[in-house]
């Protein structure tokens, strides 16, 4: 038992921070978020009830607690991944939570479909089946999307990770700094994002630290005022409550009122004239709001070993897998384009077949192929693009028998005989086909840049 024990202990640590607690080093989400991100886009792209994505989540992908994937949906769409409707839960001294999901409706956001979903395909991205069906081991976006929002990513297994979230445009600064090669005199030095709150570092470098190794501290201030008579508190570092503020009431000589609507805010009112509200608001922020959080930015891999990064090393890797998909993409749309134009020359074959011998049947037509292949071979000239050497080649495709059947079997005579054969527009669109593989990588890094202006 003492060698049994530390072996399945092991491998349950694996599972939890692979399935459950610890974010992908690729595209930084966790497979509850990945998954409830894939149901998004295949039963919400408009308006549905959120039990119908929870529903969809626990029965197609994650065979856990419903619960959990609710309060990770309302999560998501607080950090602006999908739009909700009803009531989603509010701030407050105590924060109200959201309605049950049989009440709430929500749909993905326009900007999460555009960036992330356009080259989710088995032929482009890699699936696995983890515990249901088969789902993909990352999202192919240009930034990871598991980074992008406000706040902070935890997880707790064997391990306690703690990893900052950014603003979109910001880590796409990062990492068209990191993919132009600049020197360090220009480096582009981002910090977490946080919707109500101020970040400050605790001490200098600390915003670097955490994008190159994956540690640092950063102190968190809330937003807040003095307004009149009062002070407003009008944020909350991230994971944490009011809970000490409201228990020490009494001894700070104060009253809390929450006034919170869509926003955080709560009205501290001095029990006593002539309170100095500067000095009473100091008092409050550095013993109560101001927190400060040590960083540790661990990931997972796809094998479940846990490892610290640099929140650069992510945007890096995962952008490496991204362009990847879209240069298999762009094999693909001309590999398509290029089988159409063979088509279309076999259909010429077939056409001058029909023309010279008048020939009414399939069968036919097929019979005096076999007799022209006795005399002379038939063949294509065909262009194809070798991944692994990333290197155009061109090869001689022989016309065979089977090559005819295929084509009139998907074809009717009368089509084969009256179809428009434009095999120079095709040709056009190989053309253009061509250009986006071998100007992938410079696409690829505009792109990048087009979303530092969002």
């Amino acid at each position: 038992m003492n060698k049994i024990i530390p072996v399945f202990y092991s491998e349950y640590g694996r599972y939890i921070s692979r399935f459950r607690a610890i974010p992908s080093y690729i595209d930084a989400l966790k497979p509850v978020e990945r998954r409830i991100l894939l149901t998004l886009h295949e039963v919400a792209r408009k308006t549905v009830k959120s039990a119908t994505v929870v529903g969809h989540a626990l029965g197609h992908y994650h065979p856990h607690g419903d619960t959990s994937c609710y309060n990770t949906l309302v999560n998501m769409a607080d950090q602006g991944y999908a739009k909700g409707e009803g009531n989603w839960g509010s701030p407050g001294l105590e924060d109200a939570p959201a309605s049950p999901y049989r009440y709430t409706e929500v749909f993905i956001n326009k900007w999460v479909e555009e960036m992330t979903f356009q080259y989710l395909d088995p032929k482009f991205v890699m699936y696995d089946e983890f515990e249901l069906e088969p789902e993909p081991v990352y999202l192919p976006s240009p930034i990871p999307i598991g980074l992008i929002g406000h706040g902070v990513i935890t997880g707790i297994s064997f391990y306690r990770t703690l990893i900052p979230k950014y603003k979109l445009s910001d880590l796409a600064k990062r990492l068209t700094w990191i993919l132009s090669g600049k020197k360090a005199k220009d480096e582009i030095i981002i910090q977490p994002n946080s919707k109500d709150c101020s970040v400050q570092e605790v001490e200098p470098g600390e915003f670097k630290k955490i994008l190159t190794n994956g540690t640092g501290s950063i102190n968190y201030i809330p937003h807040g005022k003095v307004d009149n008579k009062y002070i407003r508190i009008q944020g909350r570092s991230p994971n944490t409550s009011f809970d000490s503020l409201i228990k020490a009431q009494d001894a700070l000589d104060i009253s809390l009122f929450d006034e919170s609507a869509d926003t955080l805010d709560v009205v501290v009112e001095p029990k006593k004239r002539g309170i100095n509200l500067t000095n009473l608001g100091t008092t409050i922020w550095q013993d109560y709001l101001i927190t400060k959080l040590n960083f540790s930015c661990l990931f997972c891999d796809n094998v479940g070993t846990v490892t610290a990064y640099g929140i650069d090393d992510i945007l890096q890797y995962n952008y490496d897998l991204w362009k990847h998909s879209v240069l298999l993409k762009f094999i693909d749309d001309f590999d398509k384009l290029s089988n159409k134009k063979l088509e279309l020359m076999i259909v010429q074959i077939i056409r001058y077949i029909f023309e010279q011998y008048k020939c009414h049947k399939i069968e036919e037509i097929i019979d005096r192929f076999k007799e022209l292949k006795k005399n002379s071979e038939i063949s294509i000239e065909i262009e194809m693009f070798d991944n692994e050497t990333k290197h155009w080649k061109k090869e001689t495709k022989q016309i065979e028998e089977k090559d005819i059947i295929d084509v009139c079997n998907k074809r009717t005579i009368k089509n084969l005989i009256e179809t428009t054969i434009d095999i120079q527009k095709v040709d056009s669109e190989l053309t253009i086909a061509k250009f986006h593989i071998n100007n992938c990588e410079t696409s690829c890094f505009n792109h990048v840049k087009e979303l530092t202006k969002l």
